[in-house]
């Protein structure tokens, strides 16, 4: 299958694809040192990292080329060849969309089907790291820090949900415009030391991508949410939570994404309520006199 340039996110395929990126992650304690450096780098930029030679793979590391080797051997490859054609696999499945992976739903069983979003959902939970969580509660609750969101064309929702929160609990927070000469205008209002939180998942869209570089050039925190095989934002991106999209049908679920919203929404809300009671109830005061 040939890769092509995605134009939106979403697209799903109809089986669970291997996440390498997640075996990666699994392996990591009984890596050794030079072993880790190895992982981190192909995290970094992944999969990019991993589709160079094992030459290049090194000097990204600081690594030796044995030591790649050794690295790829624990993650259960019986060589360098085999490593990147289970990549190649994986980059072919983020190219996939609903037009050539189509299948008839009516096959799938609701039971079934509900059980794999409570996978998704424990799958997604189970993929965040607890500390960047806490890290991105303590960026969001600084009021000094202005908060700008960006959704994708599919990820709107999720970008939504968590500025309806955000904005009940502080100030400064805003929705980027998804056209990009608006969003121009926004931008040169980022500051140093502000939050950009995107969202992008498979079909990878190329203007978030530039939107982190540009707000990472202004001296923003980038927060990425993303899906198992991580957007290129990942590269520029200070914190990176992963959900699982993936679902027997021929769309991606943003169950995973949302469950990781609530979970930051609920933990922001117990940091700050005792701070922002007041805001609440003027919120509250004010709707009660719209519906006057």
């Amino acid at each position: 299958m040939k890769r092509s340039e995605p134009a939106h996110e979403g697209g799903q395929a109809d089986e669970i694809r291997p996440r390498l990126a997640d075996r990666v992650v699994a392996t990591m304690p009984s890596l050794s040192d030079a072993e880790r450096k190895a992982a981190r780098a192909l995290l970094a930029r992944y999969p990019t990292t991993g589709m160079e030679t094992v030459a290049l793979f090194a000097e990204r590391a600081r690594v030796s080329a044995p030591t790649i080797l050794r690295f790829i051997s624990k993650l259960g490859f019986a060589g360098y060849p085999e490593f990147r054609r289970a990549l190649r696999e994986e980059m072919e499945a983020q190219s996939e969309y609903p037009l050539t992976r189509w299948q008839d739903t009516r096959t799938i069983a609701l039971p079934r089907f509900g059980e794999c979003l409570i996978d998704a959902v424990r799958g997604s939970l189970a993929m965040s790291e607890q500390t960047d969580i806490a890290k991105l509660v303590e960026l969001l609750a600084d009021e000094r820090r202005q908060v700008f969101l960006l959704g994708g064309d599919f990820t709107e929702t999720a970008a939504r949900h968590l500025e309806f929160h955000l904005r009940k609990m502080r100030k400064r927070v805003r929705l980027l415009a998804p056209g990009v000469l608006r969003r121009a205008d926004e931008l040169v209002e980022v500051q140093r030391r502000d939050v950009v939180v995107l969202f992008d998942i498979r079909r990878y869209q190329t203007d978030t991508i530039r939107t982190a570089e540009i707000a990472k050039g202004r001296g923003a925190v980038i927060v990425l949410f993303t899906d198992q095989w991580m957007s290129d934002v990942a590269q520029t991106s200070d914190l990176v939570l992963r959900a699982q999209v993936d679902v027997p049908s021929p769309w991606d679920s943003l169950i995973g994404v949302i469950a990781i919203v609530e979970t930051v929404a609920l933990m922001l809300d117990e940091r700050l309520r005792p701070l922002a009671r007041s805001r609440f109830e003027s919120i509250e005061a004010t709707r009660t006199k719209l519906r006057e």
